[in-house]
């Protein structure tokens, strides 16, 4: 083959190869446009940074997180060391704040959901679900959580304090908050625009179940327990003290309340438009079972021992204490007002199956006042003794109907007669 010959092959690969490139270049172009952009979404719509590689205004590491974001509009961040920021979703956003260690960020499904993991060490804010929610741990705290489960328009938070879980499951519009303290736990399951707030305290607990509008508050404290199960618009608050429990089962438009103190109860059951309190003191408990339109009182400062009962009755008001070991119980009827203690020890105060009645025992000690079967009496027992219905022992206390007449004027003239004419027949 002449020299001609062979430089016409030559330039004719040349221009083969040449052309090989360009279609070769414009087949992988095409491909990643198609991988890059799909049917139609924009340009952001998905993005990873791996260990610091592939940072962009969407998504962004540091040397030794991750980040990814899969959605239009999707955001992630994870600014902290040994951390991750995971987001499935539009217009959704998560973020591990700078200078955090080991913490998570994850929002996975629904939209203009945002969720941070803010400082600390270890802590986890995590939405899986719904829409518009706003979830946060925040603060130098450490093993936090807060975690929105398939509601929308929830804010959930803890800030600072060590162990804190806030929680909410299937509710919406509501708010769940976990702030300081350690070992706190806040939880809303199926119930919408509630409040549950935990302020400080340690080793507390918050729970609304299924009920809605409710507000439920742990004021500091340690060990204590408000909970809210199936009742609807309830204001349920622990402030202070030790191992205190409110609760509300049932219920609608109640307000159990404990005030410091250590181990009282404030309890309503299947009861309506309920004011039930246990303040200050120890081991006091306030109870509706079963009846509306109750106040029940137990305690004070100082008071011990104390309890408040309503049973089967509705519009009832019931003292017991401030002193110690005081009790009033209704069982049965309405109306009635029963006190016991206030102050003073050891004092019973009840109503049963009666209706209108007002019962008071003590100061005491060792006072019994009570009504059975009967309406409208009055019975005051303040000294030892015992004072139930026409029955008494000790002291001169008797019971009064407020339906007795006081003695007619006739009874009063012939006793009057009586007395002149034996007066007469004596002279």
């Amino acid at each position: 083959m002449g020299g001609g010959e062979m430089t016409a092959v030559n330039t004719a690969n040349l221009h083969r190869r040449i052309a090989g490139t360009f279609v070769a270049g414009a087949v992988a172009s095409g491909l990643l446009v198609g991988a890059g952009v799909g049917s139609a979404p924009s340009a952001h719509a998905t993005c990873g940074s791996f260990f610091g590689i592939g940072n962009s205004a969407d998504c962004t590491s540091t040397l030794f997180s991750v980040a990814f974001a899969i959605g239009e509009g999707a955001v992630a961040h994870a600014d902290g060391s040994f951390g991750a920021a995971f987001v499935i979703g539009t217009n959704a956003s998560a973020t591990t704040s700078a200078g955090s260690i080991l913490n998570i960020a994850t929002s996975l499904f629904g939209d203009n959901n945002a969720v941070t993991a803010d400082g600390g060490i270890a802590s986890w804010a995590t939405n899986i679900g719904g829409n518009n929610n706003i979830v946060k741990t925040q603060g130098s705290g450490l093993f936090n959580t807060a975690t929105n489960i398939l509601g929308s328009n929830n804010t959930v938070t803890t800030q600072g304090g060590y162990v804190n879980w806030a929680r909410n499951v299937f509710g919406s519009g509501s708010s769940v908050t976990v702030n300081g303290g350690y070992g706190n736990w806040a939880l809303n399951a199926f119930g919408d625009a509630a409040n549950l707030d935990i302020q400080a305290g340690d080793l507390n607990t918050v729970r609304n179940i299924f009920g809605t509008s409710n507000k439920v508050t742990v004021l500091g404290g340690l060990g204590n327990y408000a909970r809210n199960l199936f009742g609807d618009a309830n204001i349920i608050t622990i402030q202070g003290g030790f191992g205190n429990s409110a609760r509300n089962l049932f219920g609608d438009t109640n307000t159990l309340t404990t005030q410091v103190g250590y181990a009282d109860l404030a309890n309503n059951f299947l009861g309506n438009n309920n004011i039930i309190t246990s303040r200050g003191g120890y081991y006091n408990g306030a109870r509706n079972i079963l009846g509306s339109g109750n106040e029940i009182s137990v305690g004070g400062p100082g008071a011990n021992l104390n309890l408040g009962l309503n049973a089967f009755g509705g519009g009832n008001k019931l003292t017991s204490g401030p002193g110690n070991l005081n009790i009033a119980v209704n069982s049965g009827g309405s109306g009635n007002t029963i006190g016991a203690g206030g102050p003073g020890d050891l004092n019973i105060g009840f109503n049963f199956l009666g209706k209108g009645n007002t019962v008071v025992a003590g100061p005491g000690p060792f006072a019994v006042a009570g009504s059975v079967i009967k309406d409208g009496q009055t019975i005051t027992k303040t000294t030892t003794g015992i004072a139930i219905n026409d029955f008494r022992i000790g002291g001169l206390a008797a019971p009064a109907d407020r339906d007795s007449a006081a003695p007619s004027a006739k009874a009063v003239g012939n006793k009057k007669s009586k007395a002149a004419g034996n007066r007469k027949g004596k002279g």
